[in-house]
């Protein structure tokens, strides 16, 4: 019902604005976000950031996006979920400036 509003609010009644902007931005590089929300991950995952030294006295070690959530993140008061909330929030805001700069330079990712 959602989608089938859009479409028709945006493609029937040919409305454009800011909102519409942001999910322009999204749709024009779909496969390009796909692959960057994968890739970006694992990619950060290779970068490890010490964080603290276990019971045997090894040093512990964590990602860039684990130490984001631990430190941030989780942080916000509240139930979990928020915190959750937020993350997945940020990741998405971190890929849509993304793909908004390509589409302002005019980089589109097609198969």
């Amino acid at each position: 019902m959602t989608i089938g509003g859009m479409i028709w609010y945006i493609e029937v009644q040919g409305v454009k604005n800011k909102l519409t902007k942001f999910f322009d931005v999204f749709g024009k590089n779909p496969l390009f976000i796909f692959v960057l929300s994968g890739l970006l991950p694992k990619s950060l995952g290779l970068i490890r950031i010490p964080s603290g030294v276990n019971e045997q006295g090894e040093a512990i070690f964590t990602t860039p996006l684990s130490w984001f959530y631990k430190n941030v993140c989780a942080q916000i008061p509240g139930i979990p979920e928020i915190g959750s909330f937020a993350y997945s929030l940020v990741f998405l805001a971190v890929m849509w400036v993304i793909v908004f700069f390509m589409d302002k330079k005019g980089i589109y990712v097609k198969v």
